[in-house]
């Protein structure tokens, strides 16, 4: 009867561990990612002594700024009224160093900080020299020209007279470096020093990126997330306003999303519908990215998010657009945030701008695949493992009868130069991120996964034994008598 009864308690205590191991196996495939990610959640805030500050304030994984000039082949057709002819040279590559100074934790859940951005050439990652000489559209002139057209002929008839003096055209030949870091322009610099001009004219030094190396962007105040993750790395104030003073509508104005750097994390939301916002500096706007597909960086999956062709359409196919002027599809005039410089921006080679700004040129050959931003972010940090963020700037020329060199010119928004700002996870970082924070994913999975075939399989294991030892039993005391009953007979003789 002890044998039994152990037999019993070993039999219930096998069932109740198989159903434990189900249970356990069912809550940790449904329950097990939830718990995980609000444990990623409460780690993600940034505070003065979060794990992930020191990579926030000074990124871990090299980033680098690629320059692509565009050098007009055939200047004295343009100055005839010819088609211009482009060819881009490079790219000429640089390392972006960034770090966070003045970084200050405020009270209301956000931090404040000025992002410092250094670049270093890198000769072995470009096509040619930064010395190497192109000839492109002279931008000084253009952008006079632009900021004179409303003014007085005395006034246009003394800056052609300074221009001649000066020997400035059209198109100018300088270096790669001089064209995107700046130099000094003698026009500029001429102009400056002409009353009647000098107001209109802010500085003497031109470069599509003068001003911009070894210098921050702005006082940006971002929220912490420590009150809502939802709005982690957003961008709360820029220069200590919320909202822009460059566009027609409230909307156009405001200040959405992130640096493009850091998103909150995706899990739990319907992607289709998800919209990444960020703000940037050198469009003067923010804009949103849509999700593409489903990818990976270094077996890490991700999301491939890209800003998509709406986002550039027209007023009359995106109302939301009439904010930023009236041009047409693909550019955006962003003078107005630009000193009065008639500059437009576009994605590379005019990808998804109107025909009539891609027919007025010849040599470009836009490519989505090449020429779109791409971001890929790891959804359960909102970590971006791998960036292409890729925009042009374009010079708008039309014709001005009073301005040698600008009577004869054909409108045409001229490719100037185009940027790729990239970056892609390093092997040690990928290695760090899956160690500390994905692989618990995993294991929850696996575990999970393996717990409920385990169970199931113990259970019906020990039924089948507990019924087999109870048929034996069943069965043990029939021969038990019959043993007996012959005993007794030879007994009996």
């Amino acid at each position: 009867m002890a044998s039994l009864r152990c037999v019993s308690c070993i039999a219930i205590f096998s069932l109740l561990i198989s159903c434990i191991f189900v249970i356990i196996g069912i809550i940790g495939i449904a329950l097990g990612p939830r718990i995980m990610q609000n444990q990623i959640n409460k780690q993600l805030p940034l505070t003065a002594d979060s794990d992930q500050l020191a990579g926030w304030s000074t990124p871990p994984v090299p980033i680098y700024l690629q320059f692509w000039l565009w050098e007009c082949t055939n200047p004295a057709e343009v100055v005839r009224g010819g088609k211009p002819t482009v060819f881009q040279r490079g790219p000429f590559t640089y390392l972006e160093h960034r770090n966070k100074a003045g970084v200050y934790f405020n009270e209301n859940y956000t931090v404040t900080y000025r992002q410092v951005i250094s670049y270093t050439f890198l000769r072995n990652m470009s096509a040619e020299d930064e010395s190497v000489k192109i000839t492109m559209v002279n931008t000084p002139i253009v952008t006079i020209v632009s900021l004179i057209r409303n003014q007085s002929n005395i006034t246009q008839e003394i800056f052609n007279f300074v221009k001649d003096i000066y020997k400035e055209t059209l198109f100018v030949n300088r270096t790669a470096g001089e064209w995107i870091w700046g130099y000094e322009d003698p026009l500029l610099k001429a102009a400056r020093s002409i009353p009647i001009l000098k107001d209109l004219i802010p500085d003497d030094h031109f470069g599509y990126f003068y001003g911009s190396n070894g210098t921050d962007d702005g006082l940006y105040t971002v929220f912490t997330g420590g009150n809502d993750i939802t709005v982690l790395n957003h961008i709360n104030k820029w220069n200590g306003v919320s909202s822009l003073p460059y566009w027609r509508t409230p909307w156009g104005n405001q200040i959405n999303g992130t640096d493009g750097s850091w998103f909150p994390p995706l899990i739990n939301k319907d992607l289709q519908s998800e919209r990444l916002y960020l703000y940037s500096t050198d469009i003067c706007r923010s804009l949103y990215a849509k999700f593409e597909r489903h990818s990976s960086v270094l077996n890490i999956p991700t999301e491939s998010f890209s800003i998509p062709a709406e986002v550039f359409l027209n007023s009359t196919l995106n109302p939301d657009n009439i904010a930023f002027g009236t041009t047409d599809s693909g550019v955006l005039d962003v003078s107005v945030c630009r000193q009065g410089a008639p500059i437009y921006i576009s994605l590379p080679h005019l990808l998804y701008a109107a025909d009539q700004y891609k027919d007025r040129l010849e040599g470009i050959a836009p490519n989505a695949d090449i020429h779109r931003t791409i971001l890929e972010v790891e959804p359960h940090t909102g970590l971006v493992l791998s960036a292409q963020k890729r925009l042009q700037i374009n010079v708008f020329l039309q014709r001005e009868e009073l301005i040698y060199d600008f009577k004869n010119i054909a409108e045409v928004i001229l490719p100037a130069i185009w940027i790729n700002e990239s970056t892609t996870i390093d092997q040690k970082s990928a290695d760090d991120l899956n160690n500390q924070v994905l692989r618990y994913f995993t294991i929850i999975r696996w575990v999970s996964t393996v717990l409920i075939p385990v169970g199931i399989i113990l259970f019906i294991t020990t039924l089948v034994l507990l019924k087999k030892r109870r048929s034996k039993d069943e069965s043990t005391p029939l021969l038990y008598a019959g043993s007996s009953n012959t005993i007794a007979s030879d007994h009996d003789y």
